[in-house]
């Protein structure tokens, strides 16, 4: 009898993250084979089934920054949502879906739940990045048209309750001078 580790079944690790870069866009990263697979959506999302959001994919990162909520080089970062994730039984191949273009998943995060689709919609070699796009699947977790928006109903830190400005003011004025610097070691 063959004896499969523990590690096998353990759950995978989602953010979303507000990023205020050159304008203001949310980040989604889900943990696969030790990194964080990353698409930026530059109008954000809807959890309104069907709506359609671009999805930019972009590079790995690295797991260790799943985390992280402060000011990066590139601009104020807020860890707006975070969970875990897992593949629809269909999508149970993770690689061979995002060969394909099609993974379907569920998130368990504080703020986002249920089905979820990524479609890449180019498939020309030549693109600078591949686009994607993100859609909320129908299910008890998708809203109606009259609801309001995920992102102005809950639109602060889902572990610190800030917003964008208060993270700025507390990292670049931190409390003491030990709490930035601790910041910058952000593990799951």
């Amino acid at each position: 009898m063959e004896l499969v580790s523990h590690s096998a079944f353990r759950e995978r690790a989602y953010a979303m993250k507000k990023h205020h870069a050159t304008r203001l866009h949310y980040d989604l990263r889900l943990e696969w084979n030790g990194v964080l697979l990353s698409w930026a959506l530059p109008k954000g999302l809807s959890c309104l089934a069907g709506a359609v959001h671009t999805a930019i994919e972009m590079e790995d990162h690295r797991l260790a920054n799943l985390l992280f909520e402060g000011v990066h080089e590139t601009g104020p970062i807020m860890l707006w949502d975070r969970g875990t994730w897992e593949p629809h039984p269909e999508s149970k191949d993770i690689e061979s879906c995002l060969c394909r273009g099609t993974l379907r998943f569920n998130l368990h995060g504080a703020k986002l739940k249920g089905g979820w689709m990524l479609t890449r919609t180019n498939v020309a070699r030549k693109a600078r990045r591949p686009i994607w796009t993100l859609s909320k699947l129908a299910d008890s977790f998708a809203t109606s048209k009259t609801s309001k928006s995920v992102l102005e109903e809950l639109p602060n830190s889902s572990s610190t309750g800030r917003n964008l400005e208060e993270i700025v003011r507390d990292w670049t004025s931190p409390r003491n001078k030990h709490e930035r610097q601790t910041k910058l070691f952000d593990t799951i």
